[in-house]
């Protein structure tokens, strides 16, 4: 199988050529602003490091380490009454409709499919539509608790329920991340795609080392984005968000190149040559 950096190679290579898909990663970005805010608010230097998998699409905050005291949580949207009820709604279906667009040009283009960006959206709504409103099942009601609209039973209940989120999110990071993309690989459903995700996740092998390396990738990143988007905020937070599209886009290519190989069901995305094999061994598939 080819090495982790010549897939990152490859992934930068054809994310120039698909410059225009950046709009996605930079839009989501922009629609996170209480991230946005938490840092033009902080006074202080702040430093730190992230871990991250691709499990969605990849923009500049997933490399960059919030400022902040004690336990947060920043689903990345204004929860304050009146506002939640009305812009977490429309803010999860305009996620889902990007991140199915942008999914779906993505396996298009490396499967030789004639799916734009219009028809992929049409296709792949309501799968993602699932994936992209799980997260918030969890995660708005511990947040509206946070800011006021509720609790789970006092501080050390919030904390203590947050802790034992901690690893159960982890864990379902790992086994799922392949979720979105076995969805427009195979033209499939979200349950069949996570059950395909959690088979090749148990399995390790390339699943896991490509994990490992991604999240080597991650945290190497995020301390230099932490330190310029944080700490230089006026020119950070607009350099970050256009850097982290382009860097996102790459990310969000090589993975889906990396699951169309290790996934014998999904269709093929083409050969690797032999100087970019680690082993110099044929590709099966």
């Amino acid at each position: 199988m080819p090495t982790f950096t010549a897939r990152i190679a490859d992934g930068w290579q054809r994310a120039s050529d698909h410059i225009s898909l950046i709009l996605v990663p930079i839009l989501l970005a922009v629609m996170q602003t209480d991230s946005i805010r938490q840092i033009l608010t902080y006074d202080g230097a702040h430093i730190g490091i992230k871990f991250g998998v691709p499990a969605s699409v990849v923009t500049i905050w997933q490399f960059v380490s919030l400022p902040g005291n004690g336990v947060t949580a920043n689903p990345g949207l204004p929860l304050s009454a009146p506002f939640a009820s009305l812009v977490i709604p429309g803010a999860i279906l305009l996620r889902a409709g990007l991140s199915a667009g942008y999914f779906g040009t993505i396996a298009a283009d490396l499967l030789g499919r004639h799916e734009g960006f219009a028809m992929s959206v049409l296709t792949y709504f309501v799968p993602f539509l699932v994936i992209t409103a799980l997260p918030y099942v969890v995660l708005v009601p511990l947040a509206l608790g946070l800011f006021g609209f509720g609790s789970l039973g006092g501080g050390g209940a919030m904390v203590g329920a947050v802790l034992l989120l901690i690893p159960a999110f982890i864990a379902a990071g790992y086994l799922f991340w392949a979720t979105p993309y076995l969805i427009v690989l195979r033209r499939t459903g979200v349950v069949a795609a996570a059950r395909r995700s959690y088979k090749l996740a148990v399995n390790g092998g390339a699943y896991l080392s490509y994990t490992i390396g991604y999240l080597a990738l991650v945290l190497l990143v995020s301390a230099v984005a932490t330190a310029v988007v944080v700490n230089i905020p006026v020119i950070g937070i607009p350099f970050g968000i256009l850097v982290g599209g382009f860097l996102g886009l790459t990310l969000n290519i090589t993975t889906m190149r990396f699951v169309a190989d290790i996934d014998p069901e999904s269709p093929s995305a083409g050969e690797w040559p032999e100087q970019h094999r680690s082993d110099g061994t044929e590709v099966n598939r």
